[in-house]
């Protein structure tokens, strides 16, 4: 099961001819947007914002701080440096989805770090991805407080080397509706690329599948490394957390979550080199608690509760002694 329109970034570089030249002053490193505002090569200050994320990321240095002064729909938008977009407190900052298949695109260079706090991202099931990100060697991106809904697959996350997403405090709800999608997609499909990820108290709720970890079959050398904690992954058509391919390795581990109410398995690993392990974690009424095929498997600490599925609650390859 590869998802076919997921192709980590390699195109930073071929981008980077589409970069808006460097201003002859310095360029400012906190930029401001306001419904209000006004899109122009020098707006940004508090007293003159832009209208729009794009506009304040072209306008803003490398490492600096996008701000939120009025609620609004401030999207979409491509980010090719690092950058900050904050909104803390003034209302729903949104997106804006018309005529654009993507909310927020981010073209990872090696080193950019990108964070995003406090956003609406709403497709209105007429778009492909929330957030799509290619990350780069050595990259990050940190998404906090926000929600993402409403689009056929709602953050799809792959890197062409050693890259990193760590999510949190965020709902992912109504994105996709069957097997290849997805609310978070994970893919290493670049050989020796690796993915490090981590989903701390995220709500994967009434997508396709509600964490996709996609591994495709010819990236060899490339691993994926996924820590759930703390998060609620219920209801979703297909299965709750599946990890599938035959050609990179996998290894995710669940702990203190609720996996319940999907329809296909709550816990899956299809494929050689995959491996999820659960601690302290509910998974019931499933249409299958726990699944492995194609030479994957679960294994599970003694703290677990795996009962009351549909269909059955299956068995773990292995058991660890409880910490």
């Amino acid at each position: 099961m590869t998802h076919p329109g997921l192709v980590p970034s390699l195109l930073a570089a071929a981008l980077a001819a589409a970069l808006p030249a460097a201003p002859a002053h310095a360029a400012p490193t906190k930029v401001w947007v306001a419904k209000g505002g006004a899109d122009n090569a020098s707006c940004g200050a508090v007293t003159a914002p832009c209208r729009t994320f794009q506009q304040a990321h072209d306008n803003i240095a490398a490492g600096g701080e996008i701000g939120v002064l009025t609620p609004g729909d401030y999207g979409p938008m491509n980010i090719f440096k690092s950058v900050g977009i904050t909104n803390d407190g003034t209302g729903e900052a949104g997106f804006l989805m018309s005529g654009s298949s993507t909310g927020i695109s981010i073209f990872g260079s090696p080193g950019m770090v990108v964070g995003l706090r406090g956003l609406v991202m709403d497709g209105g099931g007429l778009h492909q991805v929330g957030i799509g990100i290619g990350s780069a060697n050595g990259g990050a991106v940190h998404i906090e407080r926000c929600v993402v809904r409403n689009f056929a697959d709602g953050i799809t996350f792959g890197t062409s080397g050693h890259g990193r997403l760590f999510v949190s405090d965020t709902a992912v709800h109504g994105n996709g509706s069957d097997i290849v999608t997805a609310g978070i997609i994970v893919s290493a499909n670049v050989p020796n690329a690796v993915a490090d990820v981590v989903l701390n108290r995220v709500r994967l709720e009434n997508n396709g599948n509600g964490l996709w970890i996609d591994l495709g079959s010819d990236a060899a050398g490339a691993a994926v490394h996924v820590l759930v904690r703390d998060s609620v992954v219920s209801g979703n058509a297909a299965s709750g957390i599946v990890a599938s391919g035959n050609g990179p390795t996998a290894l995710a581990f669940v702990r203190s979550s609720s996996v319940v109410s999907n329809g296909a398995a709550g816990l899956f690993a299809d494929g050689p080199g995959i491996t999820i392990v659960a601690s302290q974690v509910t998974v019931a009424r499933n249409a299958t608690g726990l699944s492995a095929s194609n030479g994957g498997q679960v294994l599970s600490y003694a703290n677990n509760e795996i009962d009351n599925n549909v269909g059955a609650d299956g068995a773990p390859a292995g058991f660890f002694s409880p910490r």
